[in-house]
């Protein structure tokens, strides 16, 4: 019940208004009169508008005060709500209402000094007659106006620290929410950077494997008739490549369920027998290094792997067998930079530009490539540069020009 009147509260300051009004009502009744009743009821209205319109009820309230002043013989026990008057206006949003509340404390101690010292002369003693009359009036009417202008004074204090922990309350939520929403996005940044992550891994796990499978089986299928040797060649390298695939994809999927950092220990070291693999597959590959090869991060090591692996993968797809492809590595003290260049033949590749198969002539649904945006983005996490594109030098071909930094410090 308390909640649903929680959810109204218009019907809360109506029924609190009127409860006010029986209870001030029967103690002034029974104290002076039925005349206190309308003054009675002007405090009670202007408590049930405190809320909705502080403004209105300050001036309802200040209706019922000068109406006591001028016509009842003395103050009234409605007089206390007044002060709840005051306290609303302290939480008012606009600051004229907030001045005007505190305003109407000074004032209305005034006007209560007048009533009670001047007016019914309640305060001042009876017997003194003359100067001493006039000098006890003056000094019980700055004595009272001071202590009822304190005291709603007072309630308006409070109100005003009310309004103000309410203030830095809200902000505080606010602030809480503004933190939460940057939580959530990060998260979704953070959600977003793992899948890119999976994609771009699952991609040099299986793109490369599944590249020299196809390039080895074609061979395979026209070989095995006229020269088993080189079909079964085939069909060993097909069967380490799937292996190799086989034991990435294990390696990543046992890394992701223990939601760790997925870092493969392919490096440098490799690309010989990565070289050795695409060779025979069909590819020419010619890989040359200049200077003193230095020890890289494990992060480098991999990004430097992944994007031999990703340049010859692209080559036999694209070019296919035959395709001529030159790996320039330039090491120094700072830096390693990579240089491959492709000079591709007139055959098809494994991917052919138009959907065909370059054997059979079926159709096959046209795929987006993660390859060199996955080298890309795997190569500037490091530091480094990357520029992909077709040969400029009149060569057809292509050519991927990386630079990875050599971090202070050697491996990671």
């Amino acid at each position: 019940m308390w909640t649903s009147l929680e959810r109204r509260p218009l019907v809360v300051d109506a029924l609190a208004a009127a409860v006010a009004f029986l209870f001030f009502g029967a103690l002034d009744l029974a104290r002076t009169g039925p005349e206190t009743l309308p003054v009675d009821a002007l405090f009670a209205l202007a408590t049930a508008f405190r809320r909705r319109s502080p403004g209105l009820g300050l001036g309802i309230a200040w209706s019922g005060a000068l109406v006591q002043l001028i016509i009842l013989p003395s103050f009234i026990n409605g007089n206390v709500l007044i002060a709840v008057v005051i306290f609303a206006t302290s939480l008012a949003e606009r600051p004229v209402v907030r001045r005007l509340g505190l305003v109407s404390s000074v004032v209305g101690g005034i006007i209560a000094s007048v009533k009670l010292v001047l007016i019914t002369g309640d305060f001042v003693p009876s017997n003194q007659e003359g100067a001493q009359l006039a000098l006890s009036q003056v000094i019980y009417f700055v004595g009272v106006s001071g202590v009822v202008a304190a005291a709603l004074s007072l309630f308006w204090l409070l109100g005003a620290v009310t309004r103000v922990r309410r203030a830095y309350v809200t902000e505080r939520l606010e602030r809480l929410e503004s933190e939460q929403d940057l939580l959530r996005a990060q998260l979704r940044v953070a959600q977003q950077t793992e899948r890119t992550r999976i994609t771009r891994e699952m991609h040099d796990a299986i793109g490369h494997s599944l590249a020299v499978i196809i390039a080895q089986s074609d061979g395979a299928r026209y070989a095995v008739a006229k020269n088993p040797a080189a079909a079964t060649d085939a069909l060993g390298v097909i069967n380490r490549s799937a292996r190799s695939a086989l034991d990435d994809v294990s390696q990543l999927l046992s890394v992701l369920q223990e939601a760790g950092d997925h870092q493969s220990s392919l490096g440098v070291a490799d690309l010989e027998g990565l070289v050795s693999t695409m060779t025979s597959s069909g590819l020419d590959v010619t890989l040359r290094e200049t200077g003193e090869r230095l020890p890289l991060s494990t992060s480098n090591d991999l990004a430097l792997y992944r994007v031999v692996q990703e340049s010859l993968t692209n080559a036999l797809k694209h070019g296919g067998s035959g395709t001529e492809v030159t790996i320039d590595l330039d090491w120094t003290t700072s830096a390693v930079s990579l240089a491959s260049r492709t000079v591709e033949t007139d055959g098809p590749g494994l991917v052919a530009p138009s959907g065909q198969r370059p054997d059979d002539g079926q159709e096959s649904p046209t795929r987006v490539g993660y390859g060199v945006a996955g080298m890309t983005e795997r190569v500037r996490l490091v530091g480094g540069t990357v520029r992909a594109g077709r040969r400029t030098d009149g060569v057809h071909g292509y050519e991927v020009l990386v630079t990875i930094p050599h971090p202070a410090g050697g491996t990671e």
